[in-house]
């Protein structure tokens, strides 16, 4: 046999623990996630895409790409104290333990093939989907370690504490935010920037401080021109949709973010989707009888959505804005008639 043809197999294997990974992840959240008062919203598969809104299941169709994901929130349903930090920890766990346990199955059921001589392609592939699984158990446990030893003491723990305090009553304009690199913080990871770029656009949003949203905009709308869209990223997307549609208009920008959301943005009928795309009707297609309805849909989600403080008090305000937008250029429209 080839070395040509133990590397292909290897490299095959080794890719397939990916999606033995990622489907286990699911599974495990699907059943564990509501034990730490959390729930799997959203669970793309090769561009499909299952979503929760109003807590009836949704589906929509992004471009087809070969991975599978999902996104665990916590259950709004429920009573929550204290952070979130700990929950998602112990859910970790669970996941770590999973894999294990299945790597360890794997391994066991395949055992003796590892130090056997003359082995058949099937067997190479059954010996590297084996290595394969044990990888992802060393992952885990380094992406474990990062996230609540090294990333949650740093930015990733600033931001943490800022959800908590949205969650406790607080609105965007008393978290008092600074930019990013006044925080004090080192070695801000983009990962970081992604995070922490939403709560930042919603205070400034609040507080009308629209001049500083420039920076970091333009800083994120470049990190993301040429990369694929991932479901983790949407809020980010929204946020540079409003910029580039009320802020500094921009419809070329607008248009790549819209076509890499596909279908998720006008299937969202939560307030902030509602928003951000009656703002991307009103400013990039002029449609002022379409932005309207959008923005009535707006208004009603904010009553049945499952939203904090600082969200009702933010979206309500963002709404009218736009609607007092689209009110005087329809004025304007009747006067020119």
């Amino acid at each position: 046999m080839s070395l040509c043809a133990i590397a292909g197999a290897f490299l095959l294997a080794f890719w397939l623990t990916f999606y033995a990974k990622d489907i286990l992840l699911l599974v495990t959240d699907i059943i564990f996630a509501p034990l730490f008062k959390l729930k799997v919203k959203m669970v793309s598969l090769f561009g499909l895409t299952f979503f929760m809104e109003e807590e009836k299941w949704k589906i929509s169709f992004l471009k087809p790409e070969l991975l599978i994901q999902h996104d665990v929130k916590r259950d709004t349903r429920k009573h929550i104290e204290g952070s979130d930090g700990n929950r998602c920890l112990h859910l970790n766990l669970v996941q770590l333990t999973v894999i294990i346990i299945a790597a360890a199955a794997v391994c066991f059921v395949f055992r003796g093939l590892f130090f056997k001589r003359g082995k058949s392609v099937p067997e190479y592939l059954a010996v590297a989907f084996a290595c394969g699984m044990v990888f992802q158990v060393l992952w885990r446990i380094h992406v474990i370690v990062c996230t609540h030893l090294v990333f949650m003491k740093k930015m990733g723990g600033y931001i943490d504490s800022l959800l908590d305090r949205i969650r406790s009553g607080e609105t965007f304009t008393q978290l008092d935010l600074n930019p990013i690199d006044q925080l004090g913080y080192k070695n801000i990871t983009i990962i970081d920037k992604k995070l922490y770029y939403p709560i930042y656009m919603s205070y400034l949003a609040e507080t009308g401080k629209t001049w500083d949203m420039h920076q970091p905009s333009g800083e994120m709308m470049e990190h993301l021109r040429d990369k694929e869209f991932t479901v983790y990223e949407a809020l980010v997307y929204y946020w540079l949709i409003y910029y580039f549609s009320v802020v500094s208009p921009n419809k070329a920008n607008a248009d790549i973010l819209m076509e890499k959301l596909g279908n998720i943005i006008y299937d969202d009928k939560l307030a902030n989707g509602r928003r951000v795309l009656a703002c991307y009707t009103f400013a990039h297609e002029h449609d002022l009888e379409r932005a309207e309805e959008l923005v009535t849909e707006g208004f009603a989600a904010i009553e049945s959505g499952n939203l904090s403080n600082a969200e009702r008090i933010l979206e309500r305000s963002l709404l009218t804005q736009l609607n007092t937008q689209i009110i005087k250029a329809k004025f304007k429209t009747d006067i020119r008639l």
